[in-house]
């Protein structure tokens, strides 16, 4: 009897607290249950193998670059600053802000294994999404057709102010075995060697195009890509932050005599073979060089021919800065090396007779 009765008592003054504890362990539970619901099943690098192993993911982790060339779209506005956003998963990169579409910068983001889709958005200055583009991982980047470069895409609208909106990117996964990385200095940054090297892999298939048609078996020299992938328009600094259109392209032998920087005032004052507005000996450049100021712009110093020391300016349009810059250095490099070879292949010249020695000769 006396036992009955204190369990009672006992059961009545612990009930409450018993309770509490209950309803605090299922909260807790829940919570739980919800934070294992969270947690993403690739951070097991267990699970994580066994879903690549059986064929579940199709890819590894990889660090995928996008040139952003330009966006192009109707608009009310003269000038509208807009933000390119590429998202990968949980991975998020953006360009500067540009108000004519023209971005031409490199992005470099991680793809983790599982990556269903990269987004690109197009963005305001306030962050507004004004179109997007979804892209497949798989079927994109691993499929049957590889992507091109300076590929034009269609977007979806999604704001206001803008129609037909069209981004020109360039993908690449990373990869070391291009063929043109030979035609490369060492020391250059990750998304500046896949620049170069894209480059010149568009240089050299313009030239073997153009060798095609004169000579099937003959292949362009390495003097002649780095030739062509050095062609292209700038704007040129004149003077008070005015600058103008021009047209550059490097000439040597057998077309010119020297190596030479020429700049025209378009490609077809070029195409039309006339003479340059400003010719500049490769071999009288002292120095390539970005303006740590401006990313957009560099910088070309040099003697003209009254050894005389001057800077030009230029701001990059169809390409990246350091695109520029690298294949400019590498074509002065060139063109020394090309002096030096012809100097130690050119036989020693005969002593030169003179007058007088002629003269004692018949005697």
């Amino acid at each position: 009897m006396f036992g009955f009765l204190f369990g009672r008592m006992f059961s009545s003054v612990f009930a409450a607290p018993c309770a509490i504890l209950a309803i605090v362990a299922a909260f807790g539970g829940i919570c739980g249950c919800i934070r294992c619901l969270r947690c993403r099943l690739r951070d097991c690098a267990c699970v994580k193998k066994f879903l690549r192993v059986t064929g579940y993911d199709q890819f590894d982790d990889f660090e995928l670059m996008v040139l952003v060339h330009e966006v192009a779209f109707e608009r009310k506005e003269s000038k509208m600053p807009t933000v390119v956003r590429l998202t990968a998963g949980l991975h998020a990169v953006k360009t500067d802000p540009n108000s004519n579409g023209i971005f031409q910068q490199p992005l470099i983001i991680s793809v983790e294994q599982g990556t269903q889709f990269i987004v690109v958005d197009l963005l305001d200055m306030h962050d507004r999404v004004l179109a997007t583009l979804h892209m497949d991982v798989v079927d994109h980047l691993f499929g049957a057709r590889i992507p091109q470069p300076e590929m034009v895409y269609t977007m979806k609208q999604k704001g206001k102010g803008i129609r037909n909106p069209k981004c020109k990117l360039t993908m690449v996964v990373s990869s070391g075995d291009d063929a043109e990385q030979g035609l490369l200095s060492s020391g250059l940054n990750a998304d500046v060697d896949i620049l170069v090297r894209q480059q010149l892999k568009k240089a050299k298939e313009e030239g073997q195009a153009t060798h095609k048609g004169d000579d099937e078996g003959e292949q362009p020299t390495e003097m002649e890509i780095l030739k062509q992938a050095c062609a292209g328009p700038l704007e040129l600094f004149e003077g008070l932050g005015k600058t103008c259109n021009v047209y550059v392209a490097v000439l040597g032998p057998p077309t010119s005599r020297r190596w030479i920087m020429g700049i025209w005032h378009d490609k077809r004052d070029f195409d039309s073979k006339r003479y340059a507005m400003q010719e500049i000996d490769l071999l009288k450049i002292q120095c390539v060089q970005a303006d740590p100021t401006r990313h957009h712009v560099f910088q070309v110093q040099c003697y003209d021919e009254s050894r005389v020391r001057k800077t030009l300016t230029f701001r990059r349009i169809d390409r990246a800065r350091d695109v520029w810059v690298e294949i400019l250095t590498r074509l002065v490099q060139k063109a020394h090396d090309s002096k030096q070879e012809l100097k130690m292949q050119r036989p020693d010249k005969p002593e030169r007779k003179t007058k007088r020695h002629l003269t004692l000769f018949h005697r």
